[in-house]
């Protein structure tokens, strides 16, 4: 694609760029940030064959923004914060305790699905963007954490 074409194609995808990352970084010194990146981004590729540059811009414009999102969140290792820390221990009877430490077995992102979901209580979206996974991955980890859960508290015999 020709330079001339080329800056005057992102120069009219900009605004759209912008509403998109601002959206998704919530402020607009970083939006401008992120914006940039991606234009620099799509610079580099302009001789490539793009089908869409405008669908590819978007694109690159959200990851790049949930990069920096994610890069402003603290993140705690599921090995730093045991899950019985917000549970309240006394009350906890002998499969409950057992339970939890089934739950301790299980991989990491299980873990840290299976908290945030039941314990914390949050949504899907939100669990997606503080682990750096699709909605879809989310849904499958809980899916299989649950799975794993059931299988090991059956094979167990820690029925009631």
């Amino acid at each position: 694609m020709a330079t001339d074409t080329f800056k005057n194609k992102v120069q009219d995808m900009r605004p759209m760029l912008m509403v998109t990352a601002r959206k998704i970084v919530g402020e607009e010194m970083e939006a401008e940030d992120v914006v940039q990146d991606a234009l620099l981004r799509l610079w580099q590729l302009r001789d490539t064959s793009i089908g869409n540059l405008e669908g590819f811009g978007r694109v690159v414009v959200r990851h790049l923004a949930y990069d920096a999102v994610r890069r402003r969140q603290v993140h705690v290792s599921i090995d730093e914060v045991d899950a019985l820390d917000t549970l309240p221990l006394e009350g906890l009877n002998d499969v409950e305790e057992r339970m939890m430490a089934l739950v301790r077995q299980l991989p990491t992102m299980q873990q840290t699905v299976l908290r945030l979901r039941h314990v914390e209580e949050m949504e899907m979206r939100e669990i997606a963007e503080l682990v750096g996974a699709t909605e879809e991955a989310v849904r499958q980890s809980l899916s299989r954490g649950r799975r794993k859960l059931l299988s090991e508290f059956l094979q167990k015999g820690l029925k009631r």
